[in-house]
């Protein structure tokens, strides 16, 4: 029994002596991270597919948490790349409606998430992007995926998928973005940039460099309003230091500066019209920037915020199943509107109903 299983027991005694018990999602939250559960591969009960989850040895000694439903003979496989604060349940919903029809579905947590994050320990150091994608390229070839996926990124796997595109175009058949990073968020970089030269004005002898500032205030940022923002941050003792860790690892990353060069029609895009931390223009940037070559279908999800795979987990993944299945109303580039409210999405006079 780890410390975290000690501590959930500890507390349940604790409260169980004043007459009470502990809240059954706290400890439900508390038990997702657990690292020393028995691996397993089981049947599951909807589908009838094998399922996977356990810790698979990717490169060297490095280790990623994989919960796998694998796919039927000649079935798809998506790939879901978390969001910045996601592990693998929390894309439970997402994947209820998503399984069926012999579809393959791979979550795993890369370094800084989840049960991988909690294996490893507190991190120290930045979590670069460039070792996440170096990670899944390994996990694929380690778990024998040979024909290219389906990738789903959130946010902060939105660019992690960009990059994974970008390098390994052959083994990806679609790369569906939703609400994606693209950029630091402005206010937020220009705050920091406006601390850096603060700084260099107050303490001219200060031996930092700018880098080293910027994730000094970044740090600031991250601690102070996350927690408020983000509650699911204070889920884990680390989680908090390990989303900081997440963000200095990306803060770099520009899609502005590099989808001209995804593949042709490779590109999906799900924007959260109530989205609280990507504005709209961001957005509408982006999808100017991807070459129309390169563009296949663009949803505007009416009613949703950021964590469109929480907000709307039917309606999105009814949506993502028209996209792997390459449904010829979506390969065209167009623009569609729609959502759970709705019960479709429409383009001019063209409507898809989803029930």
């Amino acid at each position: 029994m780890n410390f975290i299983s000690r501590a959930v027991l500890i507390t349940s005694l604790f409260l169980c002596v004043g007459g009470l018990s502990i809240q059954p999602a706290l400890a439900e939250r508390i038990g997702a991270f657990e690292t020393d559960f028995q691996a397993s591969t089981t049947t599951d009960s909807d589908t009838q597919q094998e399922r996977l989850q356990s810790f698979v040895k990717i490169r060297g000694d490095r280790e990623l948490f994989v919960d796998y439903l694998k796919p039927e003979a000649g079935k798809p496989i998506v790939v879901l790349l978390n969001g910045l604060t996601y592990r693998t349940g929390t894309w439970d919903l997402f994947v209820k409606e998503l399984k069926g029809n012999g579809v393959g579905i791979l979550r795993y947590d890369p370094m800084g998430h989840g049960k991988t994050m909690v294996k490893y320990g507190l991190p120290t150091k930045s979590i670069e992007a460039v070792d996440q994608i170096a990670d899944l390229n390994s996990l694929l070839s380690k778990l024998r995926i040979r024909r290219p996926v389906h990738l789903v990124g959130l946010s902060y796997g939105g660019a992690i998928g960009t990059l994974f595109t970008l390098k390994y175009p052959t083994k990806v058949a679609s790369l569906i973005l939703m609400a994606p990073f693209t950029q630091p968020v402005d206010s937020q970089d220009q705050q920091i940039k406006m601390q850096i030269a603060q700084t260099r004005i107050m303490f001219p002898f200060n031996p930092a460099s700018d880098d080293e500032l910027y994730d000094f205030f970044l740090k600031q940022i991250v601690y102070s309003t996350y927690p408020f923002a983000e509650p699911i941050v204070l889920e884990h003792p680390w989680k908090l230091e390990a989303t900081f860790r997440l963000v200095q690892g990306v803060r770099k990353f520009r899609a502005e500066d590099v989808v001209a060069n995804l593949p042709d029609k490779s590109v999906h895009l799900i924007v959260a019209e109530q989205d609280q931390y990507i504005a709209a223009n961001v957005m509408e940037e982006l999808w100017n920037n991807i070459p129309e070559n390169s563009r296949n279908s663009r949803l505007f999800l009416n009613h949703s915020e950021h964590k469109i795979p929480e907000a709307m987990p039917h309606f999105s993944a009814e949506w993502v199943k028209l996209l792997i299945a390459k449904d010829a109303r979506l390969q065209d580039g167009r623009t569609w509107r729609g959502g759970t409210w709705l019960g479709f999405a429409k383009s001019g006079s063209e409507k898809i109903e989803i029930k």
